[in-house]
């Protein structure tokens, strides 16, 4: 497919994309966006993880200063 080698190619920009086949355009788009989302979503899962980690050391933490 003609989509990755001109994504991969040095000359990529905005005039490139907007030169392209609207179905080819609509393609992009919608990996952005689907790429985007996914990253949201890991970025949401890691401050989580990260946050429960958090408050497990303090809990550990203030249970070893009562004893």
């Amino acid at each position: 497919m003609i989509l990755p080698s001109m994504i991969l190619a040095s000359n990529f920009s905005a005039d490139s994309i907007r030169a392209w086949p609207l179905w080819q355009q609509g393609l992009f788009v919608v990996v952005v966006g689907l790429v985007g989302v996914f990253l949201v979503l890991l970025l949401f899962f890691l401050t989580i993880f990260i946050m429960q980690k958090i408050t497990e050391s303090m809990e550990k933490h203030k249970k070893d200063e009562t004893v």
